[in-house]
């Protein structure tokens, strides 16, 4: 391109330049002399307007003063520390009956929830063939005395021999050993509870073979009850023997039973990291309430607790940094006070903090206006109340 043409083509430019930036100068120019008259014209109501901005600044000064609260002292109480968990009940002595041969079923004489006592008869079985043997062994140790008197008889005259003697002696031995065993076996056809207690339920009939595997019926003394349950292993060092527990069941669960630890185990479960130990009810209100052994009961292991301060509820404020009360500060001030929230009761939380003290006053309404160093007035303290400023100005004319 030449030379020329370059130069007018930057002239075209910079003229463009130049008329866009006079248009937009005079246009300024002009909005500002709009601007300038809209001012002169409306002063009037400018003024007015002032005049109003200052009476609302007015009526701010009329509020301005402190601000009414409510405040409540802090107090304090015990935080609980317990151990809740699920245990199974359990009595120290519970079986299952078994009987001790094969036989026939002959008669059963109880039914389930009987209580028996220990050596009472629970069920019999066909005893013919020991009856049979026990009057064979009888006959045989009768007939082993006999032969053993007219032997000691004749050896005193020196008409028997010393070992005819000992073989006589022998054989009423063992006669007596045959009668012990035939008995034995015959008791053995009568199974019996081995200790007080009370029986579950069976379905044995007349008629039916059991054998030594076969359940008979269920027997558990329920004078005793337990429960065994796991606490974590934090607790290993606070539990002891003898501590008060409480239990409940699902049967009745307004009903408390009390109890007390009686056992704890001497490891700690690796995996779970828990303890297991055990704790003795009161058996009679235990079973008042229906409780079984193999049933579920919440249980309760109480610590003691540490004394802590008590804030209302109301009182809690939070924000980026936690949470916080307002607490009075001299005559008319209040403070900031960090806390941190321990537990939660019926509309009071316990809390811990180094800026509170027992005793002291906590806001608990008119929190929204609060800041610090705010300047306050507690109702029902006599302070006096702030009135609209509308009121103040038909005072002052």
């Amino acid at each position: 391109m030449a030379f020329w043409k370059q130069l007018l083509l930057s002239l075209l430019v910079l003229a463009l330049a130049g008329g866009g930036w006079y248009f937009y100068e005079h246009r300024q120019q002009a909005a500002g002399g709009e601007a300038a008259g809209g001012p002169v014209a409306a002063a009037p109501g400018a003024a007015g307007g002032q005049a109003g901005a200052g009476g609302g600044g007015n009526r701010r000064g009329g509020l301005g003063g402190p601000t009414l609260v409510v405040t409540e002292p802090v107090g304090s109480d015990i935080v609980t520390d317990d151990v809740r968990a699920v245990g199974t009940v359990l009595v120290p002595q519970s079986i299952n009956v078994y009987p001790q041969v094969t036989a026939e079923v002959m008669e059963v004489l109880f039914k389930a929830g009987d209580a028996v006592e220990k050596g009472q008869p629970l069920v019999r079985l066909d005893d013919s063939d020991q009856k049979a043997a026990l009057d064979l062994a009888s006959v045989a140790l009768s007939d082993a005395k006999k032969t053993l008197e007219r032997s000691q008889k004749l050896a005193s005259t020196n008409n028997l021999t010393l070992s005819a003697l000992q073989d006589a002696q022998s054989a009423e031995r063992r006669a007596e050993i045959g009668l012990l065993g035939a008995q034995i076996a015959l008791d053995r056809r009568t199974v019996t509870a081995p200790f007080d207690g009370v029986v579950g339920i069976s379905t044995l009939s007349v008629g039916d073979l059991v054998t030594p595997s076969t359940v008979i019926t269920t027997l558990d003394d329920p004078s005793v009850m337990k429960v065994s349950f796991l606490i974590p292993e934090r607790y290993a060092g606070r539990v002891e023997i003898g501590q008060a527990v409480t239990a409940s069941a699902e049967s009745k669960p307004d009903a408390v039973i009390k109890g007390a630890l009686s056992a704890i185990d001497t490891r700690v479960d690796a995996t779970a990291r828990t303890l297991k130990v055990e704790a003795t009810l009161d058996a009679a209100a235990a079973q008042a309430i229906g409780v079984r052994p193999g049933m579920a009961v919440k249980v309760d292991l109480p610590f003691p607790g540490e004394k802590q301060l008590a804030v209302s509820a109301l009182a809690i404020q939070w924000d980026r940094t936690g949470s916080y009360v307002w607490k009075l500060a001299g005559s008319d001030g209040v403070a900031r006070a960090p806390i941190s929230i321990l537990q939660r009761q019926s509309g009071r939380v316990l809390v811990s903090s180094s800026d509170l003290a027992e005793g002291d006053k906590v806001v608990v309404e008119g929190l929204q206006r609060l800041r610090p160093g705010a300047k306050i007035a507690e109702a029902g303290q006599g302070a006096s109340q702030p009135q609209p400023a509308g009121q103040s100005a038909a005072k002052g004319s």
